[in-house]
């Protein structure tokens, strides 16, 4: 009998990760005074994410920085 294995995808909310990773880690800055605690703190995670959950497919989105339909759902947003 042949079993298949479910196939695992994960999903990234690229934005929220990116932002939640530069404001929670102190200050990080190049020797130019480039900030890069943002793009260290999203990079630690997606690496310990690949590790631990071994996903078959993973996708990250980012938004356009434009205003979406949410704005119109939501008026506090805009």
């Amino acid at each position: 009998m042949v079993t298949s294995k479910k196939k695992k995808l994960v999903l990234i909310d690229g934005n929220a990760l990116l932002y939640r990773s530069f404001y929670a880690l102190p200050p990080l800055k190049t020797k130019q005074g480039i900030p890069t605690g943002g793009v260290y703190g999203f990079t630690r995670i997606l690496l310990k994410l690949l590790q631990t959950e071994k996903p078959d497919y993973i996708a990250c989105a980012f938004d356009k920085g434009k205003k979406t339909f949410s704005c119109l759902l939501y008026t506090s947003d805009a």
